[in-house]
């Protein structure tokens, strides 16, 4: 993998290094070649239901926040019915 680093400003004073952060940008042959194995993964993952249908990071239409939410919602109706949550 051939690729250039680059410091990126991300706030604060441009002197400090602890201000900027390294990023690697990666020529278009070898990102277009990523694009196109982790969409033929991601085919291959769906379509044999090798990931449960609860798992959501990553994966289109199933947003993590939804499940977060639904966990907010379990424990504070515990908290608030005097169960014990761990």
């Amino acid at each position: 993998m051939n690729g250039t680093i680059s410091q990126v400003h991300k706030g604060g004073s441009s002197n400090r290094t602890s201000d900027q952060r390294p990023v690697m940008l990666l020529n278009s042959v070898y990102q277009l070649l990523n694009y196109i194995i982790n969409e033929r993964l991601k085919r291959i993952v769906e379509q044999a239901y090798i990931l449960k249908p609860g798992q959501g990071g990553g994966r289109q239409s199933r947003s993590e926040s939804i499940k977060m939410q639904k966990m907010h919602f379990i424990t504070h109706e515990a908290h608030r019915q005097g169960k014990q949550v761990h």
